[in-house]
This record gives C-alpha cells, sequence and structure tokens, in this order.
C-alpha cells in the first residue's frame, strides 16, 4: 500500500468488469471502467518517512467477506430476509456466515453474533471475532483471529478475516504477509483475488480484462475446452479457450492456453497479448507493460497490443495515456470489434 489514506480505502469490492466470451464487451463493462477510470485514487500526503510496519487504524469493523450470489438483493433489509431463506433451505456454514454478513451489513451485529454463537466451525469462530472488533481496543478480537487462524492454516476465510483485522488494527506489515499468503496459496479463487484487492486499494478490483480480436459465438467454457482438446493445433482455438479462462476468473489456467497457441504459431500477436494479460501482476505491473511495450512497438497496425496496454493503464489509474493509446486504436480499422471497443470507452472514460 501506498500509504495509510490507501489503506482507508481497503475493503472489499466487486470486480467491476465482466466479459463476454467473444470479441466484444457488454455495455455494463464500459460503463464499468468509466467508473473506474474517473475515480480519483488516494493522494498519499507529503511527509517525512514513516514506518511502513504500521499504519492508522481504521473506523468501524473490518466486514464479514462472503463470495457474491447473482441476484442476491442489494438492500440491507432485504438481504436479510434473503440470507435466512437460503439458510433454512440449505443449512449449513456457508449459509450462516451468508445471512450473518448480511446482518452485519444491516447494521444488526447482535443477530449476527447469534447466528455464529451456535456454531462449531473455526470459520463462524472467526466471523464472530470480527463481529466482537471494537476499533478502541481492537486486541481482543485480534488475539481470538490469531487462535482460530493457527487451528485452520488453510482455510481461506479464516486467514483472510485474520489478515484484514490486522490491517484494520493498524498492524500493517503483519496483514499484508498474512493476506499475501492467502492470494499466493490460491491466486483465482475468490479470497484470493479479494487479498490482493486488500493489498492494492488504489488499483481497481479484479485484473485487466482481456478481448479477443474476432467476435465469437458465445459458448460455454465446457464447451470451448473440448474444441481446444480436440484441436491441438488450432491456435485460435487455444486463443479463444484462453480468453474464456480469464472471463471465468482462471488466468492461471489461461497461460497454459496460450503458451499452447504459442507452441502451434510462435509468433500469433493475440496470443502473446493474452497470456501477458493473464500474467498481469498488482505487484509487479511494470512487468507487463514491459511486455506489451515492445509488442506495440513492432506491430503498429495490430490493435491488440494497444488496446490491452490502454485496460492496463487504467489500471493504474493513468486515464489520460489511455484515451491517447485508445484514441489510436479508434483511428484503425473502423470495422474491427476492438476499434469499435475502443470508441465506446473513449466516449465513456
Amino acid at each position: 500500500m501506498a500509504s495509510s489514506n490507501d489503506s482507508q480505502t481497503a475493503v472489499p469490492r466487486r470486480r467491476l468488469l465482466a466479459l463476454l466470451i467473444g470479441g466484444v464487451v457488454a455495455a455494463a463493462v464500459i460503463v464499468g471502467l468509466a467508473a473506474m477510470a474517473t475515480q480519483e485514487p488516494p493522494t498519499p500526503p507529503v511527509s517525512a518517512p514513516v514506518d511502513r510496519s504500521v499504519s492508522d487504524p481504521l473506523p468501524g469493523q473490518p466486514p464479514i467477506v462472503v463470495p457474491p450470489v447473482v441476484g442476491a438483493p442489494t438492500a440491507p433489509e432485504k438481504r436479510v430476509a434473503w440470507a435466512v431463506a437460503r439458510r433454512e433451505a440449505t443449512p449449513g456454514i456457508e449459509a450462516d456466515l451468508r445471512l450473518a454478513a448480511a446482518q452485519v451489513a444491516a447494521a444488526d451485529t447482535s443477530a449476527a453474533q447469534a447466528t455464529l454463537a451456535g456454531s462449531s466451525e473455526l470459520s463462524a469462530q472467526a466471523a464472530l471475532a470480527l463481529t466482537q472488533y471494537d476499533s478502541a481496543e481492537p486486541a481482543k478480537a485480534i488475539a481470538a483471529l490469531a487462535a482460530v487462524a493457527t487451528a485452520a492454516p488453510t482455510d481461506p476465510f479464516v486467514q483472510f478475516s485474520y489478515g484484514e483485522a490486522l490491517l484494520w488494527s493498524g498492524q500493517r506489515a503483519a496483514g499484508e504477509k498474512t493476506l499475501r499468503s492467502v492470494r499466493d496459496a490460491s491466486p483465482d479463487s475468490f479470497y484470493g483475488v479479494a487479498a490482493d484487492d486488500l493489498l492494492h486499494p488504489s488499483m481497481p478490483s479484479g485484473y485487466p480484462p482481456f478481448v479477443l480480436a474476432a467476435a465469437t459465438k458465445d459458448r460455454s467454457l465446457a464447451t470451448l475446452k473440448r474444441q481446444a482438446a480436440a484441436a491441438p493445433n488450432d491456435a485460435q482455438a487455444q486463443v479463444t479457450y484462453g480468453a474464456a479462462l480469464i472471463g471465468a476468473g482462471q488466468r492461471l489456467a489461461a497461460v497454459d492456453a496460450f503458451d499452447a497457441a504459442l507452441v502451434v504459431d510462435p509468433g500469433l500477436v493475440e496470443a502473446k497479448v493474452g497470456k501477458i494479460i493473464a500474467g498481469y501482476a498488482k505487484d509487479n505491473p511494470a512487468g507487463s507493460f514491459g511486455q506489451m511495450g515492445p509488442l506495440v512497438r513492432d506491430n503498429p497496425s495490430d490493435p491488440s497490443p494497444r488496446l490491452h496496454l490502454a485496460l492496463m493503464l487504467l489500471w493504474l489509474r493513468d486515464s489520460d495515456t489511455a484515451r491517447a493509446e485508445l484514441r489510436q486504436v479508434a483511428a484503425s480499422d473502423p470495422k474491427s470489434p476492438l476499434s469499435q471497443l475502443a470508441k465506446q470507452l473513449l466516449a465513456t472514460i
């Protein structure tokens, strides 16, 4: 994190982007990119060097973070009722955590504590400790979370909850260490991505998307996987499958798909672009820029490297430079889906 001010924005956020398997991005994606690009990043104060292992404690309680469910109500009261119904239909620890999270969001901490108190699950104990977190005296909740984290070293919810509580308490170095362990253990999982978001609060949630240069039929990931396996010497089939994997959040598997395409066609620019996007690391964005820049330079007539360079620039919130790159893409082949997308983005960011 760049500063203690940055950490104040370190709250779990929904991913801003969703990709279609084909080469055209949905309107909602464009709106999300526009909102992300125009949002001002935190500005660190100019001051003397500080101890980066600690930061100012955050107000309030660290939230109970659970994976989103499509169709869940957004209004707090309706979400509680929805979570109660799901718990009655399918009882279990996941339902308990989801209901407790909804109750906390509805400012009913006592109800959340009652939901969790009867469970012997370690994840429920971690969530209960979060509800008992006191920003004025966080030591008790931190100690409880530390004990649960020791007992459940591989539970992503427990470890994530412990890491975020450490950040909330101002124990920055310890919180970041715990969150990096969560991320590195399973980078493509919900908690792996959420941990990476907390570690880089000045960046948008999630990662830059990959957009195919040519529109394709909307096919399921399983279908694309079968087609790629059936045609190992078809580089474009591997690229299309890789694009679908990125859209599904399976970035590590996408790298393998793009590598398979490059075995067939080592010079395929789109496969190189996809591999760079799939390997984008928030800890080291310069690495991805160092790879994409030469592709843009060496392939000036190919819109894919330049478009994805612009998308990576948006992840650094450099909207001015991103616009300059998008203008060049938009001025390329007017029939190209990437050119059309660049025009849409320019109209909204």
